[in-house]
């Protein structure tokens, strides 16, 4: 009886090794603003819910503190991998948000984010928050459980922990998904401030008598905003699109580490 119970509880906390590894990287959980306790009861529950699923597949918890620490390892970088995934699509919102501040006028004017522990534009704040109720508002959270309760079975626990080598090839692919959100996201935007820009730069080489720093402040700002704001109704379908497609590149990285 009391073998049986230690074997669960061992059970239990590989289950908790894995889930806590990838939530950390995930967005919403991953947000510093979320209280540590909040994570905590969210992991244990996860894997309460999670351990009688998968013990059958679980193998039993090493002996020696060193294959401990390789399952640790292993598992940490798996939860890396498969947060990167859904990190570049964040990642390119906020360079979206970024790049419309900065022509906006707006780059002197950053808050501190407390997700990614550095300086953020308020545009790049407001575009992240919409990408975040998106993102729960499709259930994408509901999928990544999923893929949670998946990878026991298509990932094994242990293993050597090694950075599949076609995890490589994918990045840039990733890395190139990143850049085409933050243009694509607000293209219309970035080209009426650079048509505003051209407009005042002609201006003042037509009339030098006019101010054109002092007007093209306001106008810029004015002119941001406005088409900023008409542009969310296009944010939405898009994104949702992005987060539709998600699951084709994490169920990539779970076959790159398959092997």
């Amino acid at each position: 009886m009391v073998e049986d119970l230690i074997f669960k509880f061992e059970n239990f906390l590989l289950v908790v090794l894995r889930v806590g590894c990838l939530l950390v990287f995930w967005p919403v959980w991953d947000n510093k603003a979320v209280p540590m306790q909040i994570k905590v009861y969210t992991v244990l529950v996860i894997a309460l819910a999670l351990t009688p699923v998968v013990a059958p597949k679980l193998p039993p918890l090493p002996a020696d503190w060193l294959g401990t620490l390789q399952i640790c390892l292993r598992e940490l970088l798996l939860g890396i991998s498969i947060g990167l995934v859904l990190r570049f699509i964040f990642s390119g919102v906020q360079m979206a948000g970024d790049l419309v501040a900065i022509q906006m006028g707006f780059g002197a004017v950053s808050l501190f984010d407390p997700m990614s522990q550095a300086y953020s534009t308020v545009i790049a704040d407001i575009l992240l928050l919409i990408a975040t109720l998106i993102f729960l508002t499709m259930d994408v959270h509901h999928l990544l459980f999923r893929l949670l309760a998946q990878s026991f079975t298509e990932v094994p626990v242990g293993g050597l922990p090694l950075l599949p080598a076609s995890l490589f090839n994918f990045l840039p692919a990733m890395g190139k998904l990143m850049f085409q959100i933050g243009i694509k996201l607000v293209a219309p935007v970035l080209a009426v401030l650079f048509l505003t820009q051209l407009s005042m730069g002609l201006v003042a080489r037509a009339v030098p008598q006019i101010q054109v720093m002092i007007v093209s402040f306001p106008l810029t700002i004015a002119l941001g905003l406005i088409f900023l704001s008409l542009s969310l109704i296009l944010v939405g379908p898009f994104l949702a699109q992005e987060f539709t497609q998600v699951k084709v590149p994490l169920h990539r990285v779970l076959q790159a580490w398959q092997g």
